[in-house]
Protein backbone atom coordinates (compact mmCIF):
# COMPACT_ATOMS: atom_id res chain seq x y z
CA UNK A 1 0.00 0.00 0.00
CA UNK A 2 1.24 3.67 -0.76
CA UNK A 3 1.12 5.18 2.52
CA UNK A 4 0.98 9.17 1.40
CA UNK A 5 -0.70 11.03 4.49
CA UNK A 6 -4.63 11.36 3.06
CA UNK A 7 -7.33 12.24 5.41
CA UNK A 8 -10.36 10.26 6.32
CA UNK A 9 -13.06 12.26 8.59
CA UNK A 10 -15.83 11.49 10.41
CA UNK A 11 -19.23 12.97 9.51
CA UNK A 12 -20.32 13.57 12.78
CA UNK A 13 -17.97 15.26 16.09
CA UNK A 14 -16.78 12.86 18.61
CA UNK A 15 -17.47 9.55 16.95
CA UNK A 16 -14.18 7.35 16.22
CA UNK A 17 -15.62 5.14 13.39
CA UNK A 18 -11.96 2.60 13.83
CA UNK A 19 -14.96 -0.11 14.31
CA UNK A 20 -16.86 0.49 11.15
CA UNK A 21 -16.46 -1.94 8.17
CA UNK A 22 -17.80 -1.67 4.49
CA UNK A 23 -17.89 -3.55 1.11
CA UNK A 24 -15.20 -1.36 0.03
CA UNK A 25 -11.32 -2.27 0.05
CA UNK A 26 -10.98 1.52 0.25
CA UNK A 27 -12.79 1.65 3.45
CA UNK A 28 -11.82 -1.58 4.79
CA UNK A 29 -8.08 -0.72 4.89
CA UNK A 30 -9.04 2.80 6.07
CA UNK A 31 -11.11 1.83 8.73
CA UNK A 32 -8.70 -1.14 10.10
CA UNK A 33 -5.43 0.84 9.73
CA UNK A 34 -4.56 1.91 13.43
CA UNK A 35 -2.41 5.15 12.36
CA UNK A 36 -5.33 6.26 10.02
CA UNK A 37 -5.97 9.69 11.02
CA UNK A 38 -9.79 10.86 11.81
CA UNK A 39 -11.21 13.88 12.18
CA UNK A 40 -14.07 15.71 13.32
CA UNK A 41 -15.09 18.72 11.61
CA UNK A 42 -16.64 21.77 13.34
CA UNK A 43 -17.18 25.47 12.67
CA UNK A 44 -15.90 27.23 16.17
CA UNK A 45 -17.03 25.50 18.77
CA UNK A 46 -20.54 23.90 17.55
CA UNK A 47 -19.86 20.67 15.76
CA UNK A 48 -20.27 20.83 11.56
CA UNK A 49 -21.64 23.56 9.64
CA UNK A 50 -25.18 24.73 8.70
CA UNK A 51 -27.20 22.28 6.36
CA UNK A 52 -29.42 25.02 5.82
CA UNK A 53 -31.74 22.39 3.71
CA UNK A 54 -32.66 20.45 6.66
CA UNK A 55 -35.51 20.79 8.87
CA UNK A 56 -34.73 19.27 12.27
CA UNK A 57 -31.70 20.00 14.75
CA UNK A 58 -30.14 16.60 14.15
CA UNK A 59 -29.67 17.99 10.08
CA UNK A 60 -28.83 21.55 11.39
CA UNK A 61 -25.72 19.53 12.49
CA UNK A 62 -24.84 17.50 9.84
CA UNK A 63 -23.31 17.40 6.32
CA UNK A 64 -24.93 17.06 2.81
CA UNK A 65 -24.03 14.31 0.84
CA UNK A 66 -21.85 14.71 -2.17
CA UNK A 67 -19.66 18.09 0.26
CA UNK A 68 -16.01 18.16 -0.29
CA UNK A 69 -13.08 19.10 1.97
CA UNK A 70 -9.65 19.14 1.38
CA UNK A 71 -7.02 19.08 3.00
CA UNK A 72 -2.94 19.37 2.45
CA UNK A 73 -0.13 17.80 4.64
CA UNK A 74 3.40 16.87 3.79
CA UNK A 75 2.71 18.90 0.69
CA UNK A 76 -0.07 16.45 -0.37
CA UNK A 77 -3.36 18.11 -1.16
CA UNK A 78 -6.64 15.53 -1.20
CA UNK A 79 -10.11 16.23 -1.51
CA UNK A 80 -12.27 13.86 1.07
CA UNK A 81 -16.28 13.46 -0.31
CA UNK A 82 -18.98 13.02 1.81
CA UNK A 83 -20.80 9.88 1.15
CA UNK A 84 -23.83 10.42 3.86
CA UNK A 85 -21.81 8.38 6.27
CA UNK A 86 -18.21 8.92 5.91
CA UNK A 87 -15.80 11.27 4.34
CA UNK A 88 -13.74 9.22 1.45
CA UNK A 89 -10.82 9.98 0.23
CA UNK A 90 -10.81 9.74 -3.92
CA UNK A 91 -8.02 7.00 -4.19
CA UNK A 92 -8.57 3.12 -3.19
CA UNK A 93 -4.86 3.68 -1.83
CA UNK A 94 -3.78 7.27 -0.66
CA UNK A 95 -4.94 8.13 3.20
CA UNK A 96 -2.86 10.06 5.86
CA UNK A 97 -1.41 8.39 9.08
CA UNK A 98 -0.21 9.94 12.00
CA UNK A 99 3.79 10.44 11.66
CA UNK A 100 5.63 12.66 14.22
CA UNK A 101 7.52 14.33 11.60
CA UNK A 102 5.01 15.95 10.26
CA UNK A 103 2.12 17.21 12.63
CA UNK A 104 0.57 20.03 10.33
CA UNK A 105 -2.84 19.87 8.98
CA UNK A 106 -4.34 22.63 6.67
CA UNK A 107 -7.96 21.92 5.81
CA UNK A 108 -10.44 24.02 3.81
CA UNK A 109 -14.31 23.76 3.08
CA UNK A 110 -15.74 23.90 0.68
CA UNK A 111 -13.29 22.11 -1.93
CA UNK A 112 -14.53 22.82 -5.39
CA UNK A 113 -11.63 22.20 -7.08
CA UNK A 114 -10.74 26.04 -7.14
CA UNK A 115 -11.13 26.75 -3.49
CA UNK A 116 -7.83 26.43 -1.58
CA UNK A 117 -6.38 26.53 2.04
CA UNK A 118 -4.54 30.22 1.11
CA UNK A 119 -8.48 32.11 -0.33
CA UNK A 120 -12.00 30.75 -1.26
CA UNK A 121 -14.09 32.02 -4.20
CA UNK A 122 -17.07 33.79 -3.74
CA UNK A 123 -19.98 32.41 -6.16
CA UNK A 124 -22.28 34.66 -8.36
CA UNK A 125 -24.81 32.38 -7.64
CA UNK A 126 -26.14 32.37 -4.16
CA UNK A 127 -30.37 32.93 -5.18
CA UNK A 128 -31.13 29.65 -3.06
CA UNK A 129 -30.42 28.09 0.35
CA UNK A 130 -28.19 25.38 -0.84
CA UNK A 131 -26.26 27.24 -3.75
CA UNK A 132 -25.37 30.35 -0.86
CA UNK A 133 -23.54 27.42 1.06
CA UNK A 134 -21.09 26.85 -1.77
CA UNK A 135 -19.71 30.40 -0.70
CA UNK A 136 -19.27 29.50 3.08
CA UNK A 137 -15.90 29.44 2.83
CA UNK A 138 -13.85 28.27 5.88
CA UNK A 139 -9.97 27.25 6.31
CA UNK A 140 -8.23 25.81 9.52
CA UNK A 141 -4.60 24.90 10.14
CA UNK A 142 -4.24 22.36 12.40
CA UNK A 143 -0.72 21.51 14.66
CA UNK A 144 -1.49 18.97 17.40
CA UNK A 145 1.40 18.88 19.98
CA UNK A 146 0.95 14.99 20.22
CA UNK A 147 -0.89 12.01 18.42
CA UNK A 148 -4.39 11.77 20.47
CA UNK A 149 -4.91 8.84 21.75
CA UNK A 150 -8.08 8.44 19.53
CA UNK A 151 -6.68 8.88 16.45
CA UNK A 152 -8.55 12.11 15.62
CA UNK A 153 -7.70 14.86 14.74
CA UNK A 154 -10.03 17.99 15.81
CA UNK A 155 -10.47 20.64 13.14
CA UNK A 156 -12.58 23.97 14.25
CA UNK A 157 -12.96 25.51 10.67
CA UNK A 158 -13.29 29.69 10.42
CA UNK A 159 -15.09 31.08 8.34
CA UNK A 160 -13.57 33.54 6.03
CA UNK A 161 -16.12 35.15 4.87
CA UNK A 162 -19.02 38.17 5.92
CA UNK A 163 -22.56 37.55 5.63
CA UNK A 164 -24.38 40.54 4.57
CA UNK A 165 -28.48 40.92 4.32
CA UNK A 166 -30.22 43.66 2.97
CA UNK A 167 -33.80 44.42 4.47
CA UNK A 168 -36.29 46.41 3.06
CA UNK A 169 -37.57 47.95 5.85
CA UNK A 170 -40.16 50.66 4.21
CA UNK A 171 -40.58 52.49 1.31
CA UNK A 172 -41.01 56.12 1.32
CA UNK A 173 -44.29 57.83 0.20
CA UNK A 174 -43.16 58.54 -3.45
CA UNK A 175 -44.12 54.81 -3.85
CA UNK A 176 -47.78 53.47 -4.06
CA UNK A 177 -49.12 51.19 -2.24
CA UNK A 178 -47.68 48.14 -4.13
CA UNK A 179 -44.07 49.16 -4.43
CA UNK A 180 -41.48 46.10 -4.40
CA UNK A 181 -38.03 45.88 -5.29
CA UNK A 182 -37.25 44.46 -9.00
CA UNK A 183 -33.94 42.47 -8.01
CA UNK A 184 -30.80 43.12 -6.15
CA UNK A 185 -27.36 43.13 -6.74
CA UNK A 186 -24.54 42.64 -4.53
CA UNK A 187 -21.20 43.48 -5.58
CA UNK A 188 -17.82 41.61 -3.90
CA UNK A 189 -14.34 41.17 -3.83
CA UNK A 190 -14.19 37.83 -5.84
CA UNK A 191 -12.33 36.19 -3.64
CA UNK A 192 -10.92 36.16 0.09
CA UNK A 193 -7.75 36.77 -0.68
CA UNK A 194 -6.29 40.76 0.91
CA UNK A 195 -4.83 41.36 -2.02
CA UNK A 196 -7.84 40.46 -4.65
CA UNK A 197 -8.83 42.89 -7.32
CA UNK A 198 -11.15 40.90 -9.09
CA UNK A 199 -15.16 41.49 -8.37
CA UNK A 200 -17.94 39.07 -8.41
CA UNK A 201 -21.33 40.45 -8.92
CA UNK A 202 -23.50 38.46 -6.73
CA UNK A 203 -27.68 37.29 -6.99
CA UNK A 204 -27.99 37.01 -3.47
CA UNK A 205 -30.75 34.43 -1.54
CA UNK A 206 -34.35 36.34 -1.40
CA UNK A 207 -37.12 35.83 1.52
CA UNK A 208 -39.71 37.47 1.62
CA UNK A 209 -41.35 39.42 4.57
CA UNK A 210 -44.59 39.30 6.21
CA UNK A 211 -46.26 40.18 2.42
CA UNK A 212 -45.02 36.66 1.53
CA UNK A 213 -44.13 38.28 -2.04
CA UNK A 214 -40.35 38.82 -3.14
CA UNK A 215 -39.50 42.70 -3.13
CA UNK A 216 -42.15 44.13 -0.82
CA UNK A 217 -41.56 45.17 2.41
CA UNK A 218 -39.48 42.89 4.83
CA UNK A 219 -38.04 41.23 2.18
CA UNK A 220 -34.19 40.11 2.86
CA UNK A 221 -31.64 39.15 0.60
CA UNK A 222 -28.29 37.69 1.77
CA UNK A 223 -25.22 37.18 0.39
CA UNK A 224 -22.14 35.56 1.62
CA UNK A 225 -19.10 37.94 0.99
CA UNK A 226 -15.35 38.82 1.02
CA UNK A 227 -14.81 40.88 3.93
CA UNK A 228 -14.03 44.70 2.88
CA UNK A 229 -16.34 47.20 1.76
CA UNK A 230 -19.42 45.90 -0.46
CA UNK A 231 -22.06 47.66 -2.90
CA UNK A 232 -25.44 46.95 -3.29
CA UNK A 233 -27.70 47.66 -6.68
CA UNK A 234 -31.50 48.01 -5.92
CA UNK A 235 -32.97 47.68 -8.89
CA UNK A 236 -36.41 48.87 -9.44
CA UNK A 237 -39.65 47.37 -11.76
CA UNK A 238 -39.64 49.39 -15.16
CA UNK A 239 -42.13 52.39 -14.75
CA UNK A 240 -41.00 53.21 -11.81
CA UNK A 241 -37.79 54.94 -11.96
CA UNK A 242 -34.74 55.34 -13.48
CA UNK A 243 -33.23 52.17 -15.37
CA UNK A 244 -29.69 52.79 -13.18
CA UNK A 245 -29.09 51.28 -9.88
CA UNK A 246 -30.21 53.09 -6.64
CA UNK A 247 -26.74 51.72 -4.54
CA UNK A 248 -25.83 51.29 -0.82
CA UNK A 249 -22.49 50.73 0.02
CA UNK A 250 -21.02 49.59 3.48
CA UNK A 251 -18.31 50.07 5.18
CA UNK A 252 -15.73 47.02 5.70
CA UNK A 253 -16.85 44.04 6.64
CA UNK A 254 -15.20 41.52 8.92
CA UNK A 255 -15.00 37.94 8.42
CA UNK A 256 -16.95 35.64 10.57
CA UNK A 257 -19.70 38.42 11.52
CA UNK A 258 -23.42 38.78 9.74
CA UNK A 259 -24.65 41.92 9.28
CA UNK A 260 -28.08 43.41 8.85
CA UNK A 261 -28.75 46.80 6.94
CA UNK A 262 -32.46 48.12 7.55
CA UNK A 263 -33.09 50.04 4.01
CA UNK A 264 -35.62 52.43 3.47
CA UNK A 265 -36.05 52.99 -0.36
CA UNK A 266 -37.02 56.23 -2.33
CA UNK A 267 -37.08 56.14 -6.31
CA UNK A 268 -33.87 58.62 -5.95
CA UNK A 269 -31.64 57.16 -3.19
CA UNK A 270 -31.63 54.13 -0.62
CA UNK A 271 -31.10 55.17 2.91
CA UNK A 272 -29.59 52.97 5.52
CA UNK A 273 -32.14 53.36 8.28
CA UNK A 274 -29.95 51.07 10.88
CA UNK A 275 -27.22 48.37 11.12
CA UNK A 276 -26.53 45.85 13.21
CA UNK A 277 -23.69 43.77 13.74
CA UNK A 278 -23.05 40.43 15.26
CA UNK A 279 -20.82 36.90 15.13
CA UNK A 280 -22.03 34.74 13.06
CA UNK A 281 -23.47 31.83 14.77
CA UNK A 282 -21.78 28.45 13.77
CA UNK A 283 -25.05 26.56 11.91
CA UNK A 284 -26.37 29.48 10.85
CA UNK A 285 -25.31 30.22 6.61
CA UNK A 286 -28.16 31.79 5.25
CA UNK A 287 -29.96 33.87 7.96
CA UNK A 288 -33.00 34.76 6.29
CA UNK A 289 -35.23 36.65 8.77
CA UNK A 290 -35.97 40.19 8.62
CA UNK A 291 -34.45 41.73 11.61
CA UNK A 292 -36.71 43.48 13.93
CA UNK A 293 -36.38 46.96 13.55
CA UNK A 294 -36.49 49.51 17.13
CA UNK A 295 -40.21 50.58 17.80
CA UNK A 296 -38.96 54.09 17.28
CA UNK A 297 -41.56 57.03 19.22
CA UNK A 298 -43.49 58.08 15.68
CA UNK A 299 -45.62 61.00 15.32
CA UNK A 300 -47.99 61.27 12.16
CA UNK A 301 -50.98 63.72 11.60
CA UNK A 302 -53.92 64.06 8.84
CA UNK A 303 -52.36 67.52 7.49
CA UNK A 304 -49.27 69.69 7.56
CA UNK A 305 -48.29 70.45 11.43
CA UNK A 306 -44.30 70.78 13.37
CA UNK A 307 -43.30 69.87 16.99
CA UNK A 308 -40.98 71.58 19.05
CA UNK A 309 -39.61 70.82 22.52
CA UNK A 310 -39.95 73.37 25.31
CA UNK A 311 -37.97 73.25 28.30
CA UNK A 312 -38.65 73.99 31.56
CA UNK A 313 -36.59 74.52 34.75
CA UNK A 314 -33.24 74.76 32.61
CA UNK A 315 -33.76 71.72 31.53
CA UNK A 316 -31.14 70.83 28.51
CA UNK A 317 -32.29 68.60 26.12
CA UNK A 318 -29.73 66.38 24.49
CA UNK A 319 -28.96 62.45 23.08
CA UNK A 320 -31.90 63.19 20.78
CA UNK A 321 -32.19 62.37 16.90
CA UNK A 322 -35.17 62.69 14.72
CA UNK A 323 -35.88 61.73 11.21
CA UNK A 324 -38.55 62.68 8.87
CA UNK A 325 -40.36 60.05 6.57
CA UNK A 326 -38.07 57.86 7.50
CA UNK A 327 -35.13 60.02 6.01
CA UNK A 328 -31.73 60.88 7.47
CA UNK A 329 -30.99 60.72 11.66
CA UNK A 330 -30.30 64.19 12.60
CA UNK A 331 -29.42 65.35 15.80
CA UNK A 332 -31.97 67.76 17.50
CA UNK A 333 -31.96 70.28 20.02
CA UNK A 334 -35.45 70.82 20.29
CA UNK A 335 -36.37 73.63 17.24
CA UNK A 336 -39.33 73.44 14.99
CA UNK A 337 -39.44 70.40 12.95
CA UNK A 338 -42.14 69.78 10.16
CA UNK A 339 -43.62 66.56 8.97
CA UNK A 340 -46.92 65.36 7.84
CA UNK A 341 -49.63 64.66 6.07
CA UNK A 342 -48.74 61.16 4.00
CA UNK A 343 -45.56 61.69 6.29
CA UNK A 344 -43.81 60.88 10.10
CA UNK A 345 -41.53 61.92 12.20
CA UNK A 346 -39.16 59.60 14.21
CA UNK A 347 -37.76 59.86 17.31
CA UNK A 348 -34.81 58.39 18.95
CA UNK A 349 -32.26 58.69 22.08
CA UNK A 350 -29.73 57.57 24.21
CA UNK A 351 -30.05 58.98 27.33
CA UNK A 352 -31.26 56.72 30.31
CA UNK A 353 -32.68 59.57 31.98
CA UNK A 354 -35.47 60.07 29.43
CA UNK A 355 -36.68 64.21 29.30
CA UNK A 356 -36.85 65.15 32.77
CA UNK A 357 -34.77 65.37 35.98
CA UNK A 358 -37.51 66.09 38.59
CA UNK A 359 -41.26 67.23 38.67
CA UNK A 360 -39.86 70.66 37.93
CA UNK A 361 -36.82 70.62 35.51
CA UNK A 362 -38.23 68.88 31.89
CA UNK A 363 -38.86 69.11 28.52
CA UNK A 364 -42.20 68.88 26.55
CA UNK A 365 -43.43 68.18 23.09
CA UNK A 366 -45.64 71.24 21.77
CA UNK A 367 -47.49 71.71 18.32
CA UNK A 368 -47.35 73.81 15.60
CA UNK A 369 -50.71 73.86 13.37
CA UNK A 370 -50.11 76.16 11.04
CA UNK A 371 -53.18 77.52 11.76
CA UNK A 372 -55.56 74.48 11.03
CA UNK A 373 -56.10 72.17 14.30
CA UNK A 374 -54.55 68.79 13.35
CA UNK A 375 -55.18 65.30 15.16
CA UNK A 376 -51.72 63.85 16.07
CA UNK A 377 -50.66 60.24 16.52
CA UNK A 378 -47.89 59.16 18.55
CA UNK A 379 -46.63 55.29 18.81
CA UNK A 380 -44.05 53.15 19.39
CA UNK A 381 -42.01 52.24 22.50
CA UNK A 382 -40.96 55.14 24.43
CA UNK A 383 -38.09 53.68 26.12
CA UNK A 384 -36.54 54.16 22.69
CA UNK A 385 -35.69 57.43 23.53
CA UNK A 386 -33.45 56.14 26.29
CA UNK A 387 -31.12 54.15 24.27
CA UNK A 388 -32.74 52.81 21.02
CA UNK A 389 -29.85 50.18 20.32
CA UNK A 390 -31.02 48.47 23.67
CA UNK A 391 -34.34 49.60 24.38
CA UNK A 392 -36.09 46.28 25.15
CA UNK A 393 -33.16 45.91 28.07
CA UNK A 394 -32.12 48.94 29.11
CA UNK A 395 -32.31 50.64 32.91
CA UNK A 396 -35.40 52.19 33.33
CA UNK A 397 -35.06 52.95 36.95
CA UNK A 398 -33.67 56.78 36.69
CA UNK A 399 -35.90 57.86 33.98
CA UNK A 400 -38.81 59.73 33.87
CA UNK A 401 -41.06 61.78 31.07
CA UNK A 402 -42.60 64.11 33.16
CA UNK A 403 -45.15 66.81 31.73
CA UNK A 404 -43.63 65.11 28.10
CA UNK A 405 -47.08 65.48 26.40
CA UNK A 406 -48.75 68.30 28.56
CA UNK A 407 -51.37 70.11 26.81
CA UNK A 408 -50.61 68.58 23.67
CA UNK A 409 -54.24 68.96 22.96
CA UNK A 410 -54.48 67.38 19.57
CA UNK A 411 -52.83 64.05 20.50
CA UNK A 412 -55.36 60.68 19.99
CA UNK A 413 -52.80 58.34 20.59
CA UNK A 414 -50.35 57.48 23.50
CA UNK A 415 -47.11 55.53 23.44
CA UNK A 416 -46.04 52.36 24.61
CA UNK A 417 -44.78 52.50 28.82
CA UNK A 418 -44.08 49.00 28.58
CA UNK A 419 -40.91 49.82 31.59
CA UNK A 420 -41.35 47.36 34.62
CA UNK A 421 -38.52 49.75 36.59
CA UNK A 422 -39.77 53.24 37.36
CA UNK A 423 -38.33 56.09 38.76
CA UNK A 424 -40.04 58.39 41.38
CA UNK A 425 -41.74 60.81 39.25
CA UNK A 426 -41.61 59.30 36.23
CA UNK A 427 -44.68 59.94 34.56
CA UNK A 428 -46.37 62.89 36.31
CA UNK A 429 -48.71 64.41 34.18
CA UNK A 430 -47.09 63.19 31.40
CA UNK A 431 -50.53 63.81 29.34
CA UNK A 432 -52.28 65.98 31.91
CA UNK A 433 -54.69 68.14 29.14
CA UNK A 434 -54.21 65.78 26.44
CA UNK A 435 -58.25 66.94 25.89
CA UNK A 436 -58.49 64.03 22.46
CA UNK A 437 -57.04 60.86 24.05
CA UNK A 438 -58.93 58.60 23.72
CA UNK A 439 -57.10 55.15 25.11
CA UNK A 440 -54.65 55.42 27.80
CA UNK A 441 -51.50 52.87 27.42
CA UNK A 442 -51.22 49.92 29.83
CA UNK A 443 -48.84 50.05 32.92
CA UNK A 444 -47.55 46.69 33.64
CA UNK A 445 -44.38 47.87 36.08
CA UNK A 446 -45.27 45.83 39.38
CA UNK A 447 -43.72 48.02 42.09
CA UNK A 448 -44.62 51.58 42.58
CA UNK A 449 -42.57 54.43 43.34
CA UNK A 450 -43.56 57.53 44.96
CA UNK A 451 -45.79 59.77 42.70
CA UNK A 452 -44.99 57.62 39.32
CA UNK A 453 -48.22 58.45 37.86
CA UNK A 454 -49.10 61.63 39.85
CA UNK A 455 -51.73 63.53 37.32
CA UNK A 456 -50.67 61.32 34.39
CA UNK A 457 -54.18 61.91 32.78
CA UNK A 458 -55.47 65.00 34.16
CA UNK A 459 -58.10 66.95 32.04
CA UNK A 460 -58.00 64.01 29.43
CA UNK A 461 -61.64 65.21 28.42
CA UNK A 462 -62.22 62.11 26.14
CA UNK A 463 -60.46 59.77 27.51
CA UNK A 464 -62.47 56.58 27.28
CA UNK A 465 -60.18 53.58 28.35
CA UNK A 466 -58.57 53.83 31.21
CA UNK A 467 -54.72 52.00 31.86
CA UNK A 468 -54.50 48.20 32.90
CA UNK A 469 -52.85 49.21 36.02
CA UNK A 470 -50.66 46.00 36.83
CA UNK A 471 -48.93 47.10 40.16
CA UNK A 472 -48.84 45.32 43.41
CA UNK A 473 -47.04 47.40 45.28
CA UNK A 474 -48.01 51.05 46.35
CA UNK A 475 -46.02 53.88 47.14
CA UNK A 476 -46.46 57.33 48.96
CA UNK A 477 -49.08 59.00 46.28
CA UNK A 478 -48.42 56.66 43.73
CA UNK A 479 -51.45 57.11 41.77
CA UNK A 480 -52.83 60.50 43.35
CA UNK A 481 -54.93 62.13 40.99
CA UNK A 482 -54.09 60.42 38.19
CA UNK A 483 -57.49 59.82 36.27
CA UNK A 484 -58.87 63.41 37.59
CA UNK A 485 -61.26 64.96 35.52
CA UNK A 486 -61.86 62.65 32.92
CA UNK A 487 -65.79 62.80 32.35
CA UNK A 488 -66.01 60.26 29.38
CA UNK A 489 -64.06 57.57 31.29
CA UNK A 490 -65.84 54.48 31.03
CA UNK A 491 -63.54 51.54 31.88
CA UNK A 492 -60.15 51.12 34.24
CA UNK A 493 -58.34 48.44 35.67
CA UNK A 494 -56.32 48.04 38.80
CA UNK A 495 -54.85 44.91 39.80
CA UNK A 496 -53.00 45.74 43.36
CA UNK A 497 -54.23 43.76 46.30
CA UNK A 498 -55.72 45.16 49.06
CA UNK A 499 -53.16 44.78 51.74
CA UNK A 500 -51.35 47.74 49.21
CA UNK A 501 -54.32 50.24 49.98
CA UNK A 502 -52.67 51.48 53.28
CA UNK A 503 -49.67 53.02 51.18
CA UNK A 504 -50.55 57.01 51.88
CA UNK A 505 -52.84 58.48 49.74
CA UNK A 506 -51.94 56.31 46.75
CA UNK A 507 -54.98 56.43 44.84
CA UNK A 508 -56.23 59.55 46.54
CA UNK A 509 -58.59 61.06 44.16
CA UNK A 510 -57.48 59.39 41.28
CA UNK A 511 -61.14 58.96 40.42
CA UNK A 512 -62.37 62.34 41.33
CA UNK A 513 -65.18 63.94 38.91
CA UNK A 514 -63.92 60.88 36.31
CA UNK A 515 -66.89 58.85 34.20
CA UNK A 516 -69.54 61.46 35.30
CA UNK A 517 -70.93 61.90 31.44
CA UNK A 518 -71.69 58.37 30.53
CA UNK A 519 -74.12 56.17 31.40
CA UNK A 520 -72.29 52.85 32.50
CA UNK A 521 -68.67 52.14 33.15
CA UNK A 522 -66.33 49.16 34.45
CA UNK A 523 -63.97 48.77 37.18
CA UNK A 524 -61.71 45.85 37.16
CA UNK A 525 -59.78 44.83 40.38
CA UNK A 526 -57.93 42.29 41.96
CA UNK A 527 -60.87 40.77 43.64
CA UNK A 528 -63.44 41.68 46.25
CA UNK A 529 -61.02 42.27 49.02
CA UNK A 530 -58.86 44.80 47.13
CA UNK A 531 -62.64 46.16 45.76
CA UNK A 532 -63.91 46.53 49.46
CA UNK A 533 -60.30 48.02 50.51
CA UNK A 534 -60.29 51.14 47.91
CA UNK A 535 -64.12 51.43 49.12
CA UNK A 536 -62.83 51.54 52.87
CA UNK A 537 -60.15 54.35 51.85
CA UNK A 538 -62.62 56.42 50.51
CA UNK A 539 -60.99 55.83 46.91
CA UNK A 540 -64.35 55.34 44.94
CA UNK A 541 -66.07 58.01 43.84
CA UNK A 542 -69.85 57.02 44.16
CA UNK A 543 -70.31 56.60 39.82
CA UNK A 544 -67.53 54.07 40.02
CA UNK A 545 -69.04 51.77 43.13
CA UNK A 546 -71.28 48.75 42.34
CA UNK A 547 -74.55 49.83 40.79
CA UNK A 548 -77.15 49.20 37.90
CA UNK A 549 -74.25 52.13 35.76
CA UNK A 550 -71.12 50.62 37.56
CA UNK A 551 -70.40 46.93 36.77
CA UNK A 552 -67.05 45.93 39.10
CA UNK A 553 -65.38 42.52 38.20
CA UNK A 554 -62.25 40.60 39.25
CA UNK A 555 -58.96 39.77 37.46
CA UNK A 556 -60.84 36.57 36.24
CA UNK A 557 -63.80 38.37 34.99
CA UNK A 558 -66.04 37.62 37.46
CA UNK A 559 -68.82 40.06 38.88
CA UNK A 560 -68.10 41.67 42.04
CA UNK A 561 -71.25 42.13 44.33
CA UNK A 562 -71.64 43.81 47.63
Amino acid sequence: MKYQKILGLVATAGLFLAGCTTDSDTQNTWFSDPSAVRISASVGSTFTRSNPTAGLDEGLKSFNSGDKIGVTSGGTSVIYSFDGTDWLPGSNTDYLVWDTKNMSFQCWYPADGKNSFDKGYIQADQSDAQKIVNSDYMAAEIKPASIPEDKVLKVELERKTARLTLNISHFNAQFADVAKIDHVNIISKASTDASETSTVTINPFPVAGEASEIGKVGTTYTALVAPGAIEAQLYLPSGEAATTPLVVKTSALEAGKSYTYNLIVGKDAVTIDDMTVAEWKPGETTGGEALERPDYLTFTADGSTSIKIECTGGYVVSGLEYSVNFGEWKEWSGTWVSFGPKTNLRLRGTSEKGTAESSSKYASFTFNPYGNEQQVQCTGDIRTLLDYTNYKNVDTGNARFCYLFYECKKLTTAPKLPAMKLADYCYTNMFGYCENLETAPDLPAKDLPQSCYYDMFNECKNLVTGPKISATKMSKFSCQWMLVNCPKLSSVTLLTPSDQMNAESALERWLENSGTSVTTRTLIVKDKAAYDALNSKSYLPSQWQISSSCTVQDEEGNDITE
